[in-house]
């Protein structure tokens, strides 16, 4: 392994190891809309819920990417450009456009 796969691959792994950890901060914070701001179904949060710290860095050590980010569509993206619609509305919009979306759940 190179030492740029070698780095990428840590790389990873350390946005994966974020990413549950944030999951898990968002659904003890707040369930209902943790599950909406990450796209999760009822039972993938709970799974994510019931993870140990120790289930956690062996699933985040996965050399593919845990998380999926829900940016794939133009209207979405020129939303969240600055200036576009500008605060609250803005913030409100790209909500319901990102709810819209289908996620593809990973775990």
């Amino acid at each position: 392994m190179s030492g740029a796969e070698s780095t990428s691959l840590g790389d990873i792994c350390e946005v994966n190891l974020s990413y549950l950890i944030l999951a898990q901060r968002l659904l003890r914070d707040n369930y209902a809309a943790g599950m909406f701001r990450l796209g999760f179904s009822e039972d993938i949060a709970n799974i994510v819920l019931r993870l140990s710290p120790s289930q956690l860095v062996k699933l985040a050590g996965s050399s593919s990417l845990i998380c999926g980010f829900r940016l794939r569509d133009h209207d979405l993206l020129s939303i969240l450009a600055p200036d576009v619609l500008g605060g609250v509305l803005q913030q409100a919009h790209s909500t319901i456009l990102l709810s819209q979306n289908s996620v593809e759940q990973v775990i």
